[in-house]
């Protein structure tokens, strides 16, 4: 708190205990140190809170309004009383200012009535300042003809609290500030409200990219990233036709393409893929023997590439993969600095599981990323207009895999230890990562310098063919995005239209059929009825068990093969059931 304020040189600096859980005890100390400066001349007095970011338009134009006006207050939006079920029959006034970015009038303060009605207050908490703090500021200002200035039309809104359920409409029609508690509201609520949060930081980037700077900042710091992308929307459908098919270049400049291709047979797709590419590139492959090496670099030469556009490399062991050879093999290109923006691709093959299943991992990860020519000039347009995007991922994988609410399997505790241990000092997702599953996506090089700057051995990795939950390359797979996140970058979700349509039909439908069995159809309810079973004696035993057999694979991976039988026995009998 002191080197912000030193970078303001403050006058005076006020202590007031309540502020801690009033902001209104803050507002009346400062206003009341002011009124106490006797022969000063009387001057607007802005007031606003950490709760709050601004300004997001110039003071100039609210303080030239107040003039035109004779307003003696300018407050940001209002709570409309008659709307809220809480407030409704309490005698309150039909708009109560919020003074989360306030301007009080010289005349206004000049009052002695002002100051004591300032004097006679009390902080508390915020439905206490709600009720006697704004509610009888508002009585005072109307009973002593104080008109108030709102930055628009009080007909132009129609919800009880605008602030939060059309911070949309605020910011763009004139609103000089952004209530941070948008940000952390439950996505649930979100939901329920149809809050609409991405218009607001879109028109925050385009308009005033400071404060645009400053919400994504603190949404990094303080909000769990899934919450975060849900209560803003960080999804994306990109068109598969360029929008500007005539463009060959991006100010990021030449993209880095990442390749494992342990299967060396696959760089004939892999390089397929590549074409789409409308940008310039340069390859980055990395390979079992020197045999494969080869093969691989002669197939590229024979695709037309040049020899300093591709740099084929084997790897030391195959311990960990894709994530070694990215992170340890190539760990000096990306240290070098010389590429802004970056692809990782790989010979995707899942072993564990049917290969119809595989077969659609594997297209969800390529059609999402590097569909076609045109879908991925869009994407690297979307690179370019904003430059707070750091990891571009298909979204979670849920056709043929049971990843919803528990993509985390085995690995959040390692995850949380690997993080702290890195100093990645960000909120984790309690229930399902923000993560690249599959292990490929687009990035930029600053967003995961720190993945590269980390000292990873080869022996940290799981021994072949034990690549097991829990294990370090399933552990950096899911740390990636909070990487990107602790180091002030968004991430961005995205999709072609068809895979779009495909995944939301299968989605509905399992929505569906899951909410189907609750009694509610709200789902603020529905949540509860299921977090309840969840803390039952057999929930907490299910959990137990299932936590202890994560913790037994990590430690001993080859026992997989002979609890895997009696696990799958316990959850059948132990999985907590919902009863209506």
């Amino acid at each position: 708190m002191a080197r912000t304020l030193d970078r303001f040189e403050p006058d005076r600096v006020l202590i007031e205990p309540k502020a801690k859980t009033s902001y209104l005890a803050g507002v009346r100390a400062g206003l009341l140190s002011e009124a106490k400066e006797v022969g000063h001349p009387r001057v607007p007095i802005i007031a606003t809170g950490s709760h709050v970011l601004g300004p997001i338009r110039p003071v100039s134009q609210m303080l030239d309004q107040m003039d035109s006006t004779g307003a003696g207050l300018f407050a940001p939006y209002w709570h409309a009383t008659e709307a809220d079920p809480r407030t409704k029959n309490e005698g309150l006034p039909s708009h109560i200012p919020y003074l989360d970015f306030a301007i009080f009038g010289a005349a206004l303060q000049a009052t002695d009535e002002f100051r004591e009605f300032w004097q006679a207050f009390e902080g508390g908490d915020h439905w206490t300042d709600f009720r006697r703090g704004l509610g009888p500021f508002a009585h005072f200002l109307k009973s002593h003809g104080h008109d108030i200035l709102y930055p628009l039309e009080l007909d132009e809104l129609q919800t009880s609290d605008p602030r939060l359920y059309e911070v949309h409409s605020l910011v763009k029609k004139g609103c000089p500030c952004l209530p941070l508690e948008v940000f952390s509201l439950d996505p649930l609520l979100h939901d329920i409200n149809a809050i609409s949060l991405r218009p607001a930081l879109d028109f925050m980037r385009q308009g005033h990219p400071a404060a645009y700077q400053a919400a994504i900042d603190h949404a990094c710091q303080t909000i769990p990233m899934r919450e975060f992308n849900a209560n803003a929307d960080q999804f994306e459908i990109l068109p598969t036709t360029a929008l500007q098919p005539d463009k060959s270049e991006w100010n990021f400049g030449t993209v880095a393409v990442f390749i494992h291709a342990y299967y060396p047979e696959m760089i004939v797709d892999l390089a397929g893929l590549v074409e789409n590419i409308p940008a310039r590139h340069h390859l980055f492959v990395t390979t079992a023997s020197e045999e494969n090496k080869q093969t691989i670099t002669n197939h590229l030469l024979d695709r037309g590439y040049s020899t300093d556009a591709i740099d084929v490399r084997v790897v030391e062991h195959n311990r960990g993969r894709d994530m070694s050879a990215l992170f340890i093999t190539f760990r000096d290109v990306i240290l070098s600095d010389k590429y802004q923006v970056a692809l990782r691709l790989h010979s995707k093959r899942t072993p564990q599981v049917s290969p119809r299943v595989a077969e659609e991992f594997k297209t969800h990860l390529f059609d999402n990323l590097v569909g076609s020519r045109g879908y991925v000039h869009n994407l690297l347009d979307k690179l370019e207009a904003e430059p707070d995007l750091g990891l571009v991922i298909p979204p979670i994988i849920h056709i043929g895999f049971g990843t919803l609410g528990h993509s985390w399997f085995n690995n959040f505790q390692p995850t949380r230890q690997l993080a702290d241990e890195m100093k990645i000092n960000v909120p984790l997702d309690s229930a399902t990562p923000v993560a690249p599953n599959g292990t490929m996506y687009w990035f930029r090089t600053q967003a995961l310098r720190q993945m590269f700057e980390w000292p990873w051995k080869w022996e940290e990795y799981n021994k072949e063919p034990h690549h097991v939950d829990g294990g370090l390359a399933h552990v950096q797979e899911r740390l990636i995005g909070y990487c990107a996140q602790a180091a002030g970058y968004r991430v961005l979700s995205v999709m072609t239209p068809q895979s779009a349509a495909r995944n939301y039909a299968k989605l509905e439908y399992k929505l569906q059929r899951l909410m189907s069995h609750l009694s509610s159809g709200n789902i603020v309810e529905q949540d509860f009825v299921l977090s309840k079973s969840q803390a039952t004696f057999r929930g907490k035993i299910f959990r137990f068990c299932y936590e202890s057999y994560g913790k037994i694979i990590r430690r001993w991976p080859a026992s997989r093969r002979w609890l895997r039988p009696l696990a799958r026995s316990f959850r059948k009998l132990l999985a907590p059931g919902v009863k209506n």
